[in-house]
């Protein structure tokens, strides 16, 4: 059966290294996130934003990630 996607909405995600676990020695990492996001925006446009905001935070950004949300909706027949 046909459907149709329609995106929702997207969610921007920065993962920056806070510190390291003085016991372990592992990393910790912090996620900072930024919702809101226009499903529209390229990824391109996306992934330049992150690295803007990335040299806002004091701590060091070890991965962007992009979330989207989409709904599938079935077509109406008639």
């Amino acid at each position: 059966m046909p459907f149709n996607k329609e995106a929702l909405d997207s969610r921007l995600l920065l993962v920056v290294q806070v510190g390291t676990d003085e016991d372990t020695g592992r990393i910790i990492e912090r996620t900072r996130s930024f919702s809101r996001v226009n499903p529209a925006a390229s990824d391109t446009d996306l992934y330049e934003v992150a690295q803007l905001l990335a040299d806002l935070q004091v701590h060091p950004l070890k991965v962007v990630r992009r979330v989207d949300n989409s709904e599938f909706i079935e077509p109406v027949e008639g």
